[in-house]
């Protein structure tokens, strides 16, 4: 029996890579969201599967991520409201 809790996870479009502070040295892990196209709640060791058999190109599971994310511009576009 799989003992792990779901959690929740993102599905869209995001770019995953690395910050880096060039006077310092420093680096950061950084998601960068251009879109949210689904959230779910499931088992993480199931999100792969579901992401290729959907047609997703990323996701992101927030409690597990250890980094910063951050919206892009398109992102925040789209939140406008009327």
């Amino acid at each position: 029996m799989n003992n792990k809790k779901h959690c929740e996870v993102w599905l869209g479009n995001m770019s995953h890579g690395n910050f880096y502070v060039a006077r310092y040295g420093d680096s950061e892990p950084m998601v960068i969201v251009h879109s949210i196209d689904e959230k779910l709640i499931m088992d993480p060791d199931d999100v792969d599967e579901y992401m290729v058999s959907q047609g997703f190109d990323s996701y992101l599971i927030p409690s597990e991520f250890k980094g910063s994310i951050v919206f892009s511009t398109d992102f925040m576009k789209g939140l406008t409201t009327e």
